[in-house]
């Protein structure tokens, strides 16, 4: 599992069939201080997420363990968001 923040979305009218129920969105990874990284992904919302929310997303084939995506052809999917995190000096 990774951490993001949503950024954006994407709007599809063309797609497969089994992808006309899915939100898609833009997410701006994060390092573990969740400090913003120049890297980008699109992933399936599973959750009902918004632009601007942190969250947690599985890629490869636990991105299909949805119950919405378990036929999708996808490997990112938001799983969580994330409320409130801490992080102790170890």
């Amino acid at each position: 599992m990774k951490i993001a923040k949503v950024v954006g979305n994407v709007v599809s009218v063309a797609k497969i069939e089994s992808f006309i129920p899915a939100k898609l969105y833009i997410l701006q990874i994060m390092d573990i201080d969740l400090k913003p990284l120049n890297k980008y992904i699109i992933a399936v919302d599973t959750i009902g997420t918004a632009i601007n929310d942190m969250v947690i997303y599985n890629t490869g084939s636990g991105a299909r363990m949805t119950e919405l995506t378990k036929n999708m052809p996808t490997d990112a999917s938001i799983v969580a968001r994330i409320d409130e995190n801490s992080i102790e000096n170890l």
